[in-house]
């Protein structure tokens, strides 16, 4: 029974992560393509994520994630 818990549990963080509802990253897409320093001081809730940094896995809705290309520059704001 706690493994069919746990199952319904990570496919509910899944597609909670998919979405861009809780933290509002839709609202953010005038910062794609700028540099990560242009999002800086401007929410509290933010993590920057650098193309192949490793990251954690604690899953916040309500966290912004700014990730960052290669380049320093933004490609897209997801909640995870």
């Amino acid at each position: 029974m706690r493994a069919l818990a746990l199952v319904a549990l990570l496919a509910a963080c899944n597609t909670a992560e998919n979405s861009s509802a809780t933290c509002n990253a839709d609202n953010w897409s005038e910062f794609v393509g700028q540099p990560e320093t242009a999002v800086y001081g401007l929410l509290a809730n933010l993590r920057i994520v650098r193309s192949g940094e490793p990251i954690t896995k604690d899953f916040n809705p309500d966290r912004l994630n700014a990730e960052v290309g290669t380049d320093g520059n933004i490609t897209r704001f997801a909640c995870y």
